[in-house]
């Protein structure tokens, strides 16, 4: 009897192990769902064979509401509720702008506040994709109100950059660093699936992630990732700082996930990234014969959901 018992203990409990389970966002119409993301970042160049950091912090609240439920998506208004960057320059300068700084004198932050609470759309697949993403023009509407003494090149170049870290493009690859992590099959504790993704921003990289379904708790899933980052084949040059460049890199980065089981949002995040190689600018007016500069980029991102 004690011997059936033990067998049948065991059964259960390998049953229970190898149960499958639906990972994927399961949001509610009408509901706000938030994103606060904080992202380090370290690059280190070598210009005429002297070594320049710049050190950046680029933090992001973002608020998700979903207006409509589709098969497979969610249509949803997205806004930033607040935006900020600080960077150290190579030389110790320290510049901070935050939206939420009230000193009208900080042009860039003024600019940064314009920004805010200005809603565009998205189509958002259970699995975690960006299907579409429309009515990004409202962020640069009245983005120099309360603004005055810019020259149009200054403020095309204020534009440029905030696009950059804030825009349609920085904004897909800066959700899909925190949502893109579901399986299109259900998974078990311990399965292992892959995500493909690719980056279309100033670095135009592949990003091939295996993720680990580690833990299961009574209220999250932890998952773990492994990803190996690499040019991406139709990487071209695009214009920056009015120079055509491109960045020939490759790279690796952790994930560690944790997922909220009722709503599929992510309650937590980390992510640790290492990317190597260099900048290769073209042959322009402004550089003439062009440059390589050898490059490593080190980001330690954390995402939450409040």
């Amino acid at each position: 009897m004690k011997k059936l018992v033990t067998v049948l203990l065991l059964l259960f409990a390998g049953a229970s192990y190898a149960q499958k389970t639906t990972l994927a966002l399961n949001l509610t119409k009408g509901n706000t769902y938030y994103m606060v993301s904080n992202a380090n970042s370290v690059v280190s160049q070598t210009i005429n064979n002297q070594l320049q950091n710049i050190n950046s912090n680029i933090t992001a609240k973002m608020a998700f509401t979903v207006i409509d439920l589709l098969d497979t998506a969610y249509v949803m208004h997205v806004q930033y509720d607040r935006i900020g960057i600080q960077m150290t320059m190579p030389n110790g300068t320290l510049l901070n702008f935050e939206s939420d700084n009230t000193d009208k004198s900080n042009t860039f932050s003024v600019i940064m506040a314009n920004m805010t609470h200005k809603p565009f759309s998205i189509v958002l697949s259970k699995t975690g994709k960006l299907l579409s993403i429309s009515n990004t023009d409202a962020l640069a509407q009245g983005l120099f109100e309360g603004v005055t003494g810019l020259t149009e090149d200054q403020q095309k170049q204020f534009r440029e950059q905030l696009m950059k870290s804030f825009g349609p493009v920085a904004f897909k690859g800066n959700l899909e660093m925190g949502t893109a992590v579901f399986p299109s099959v259900k998974v078990a504790l311990n399965d292992k699936w892959h995500i493909n993704v690719k980056t279309q921003a100033s670095m135009q990289t592949k990003v091939s992630t295996t993720f680990t379904l580690n833990e299961v708790t009574a209220s999250a899933f932890m998952v773990h990732g492994e990803s190996v980052i690499s040019p991406d084949n139709n990487n071209k040059f695009i214009v920056n700082n009015g120079m055509p460049m491109k960045y020939n890199v490759n790279g690796i980065s952790e994930y560690d996930v944790k997922i909220d089981r009722v709503s599929g949002w992510i309650s937590e995040a980390r992510i640790n990234q290492v990317i190597k190689g260099n900048v290769e600018i073209e042959d322009n007016p402004r550089l003439p014969g062009g440059m390589i500069i050898p490059m490593t980029v080190t980001d330690d991102q954390t995402i939450s959901d409040n």
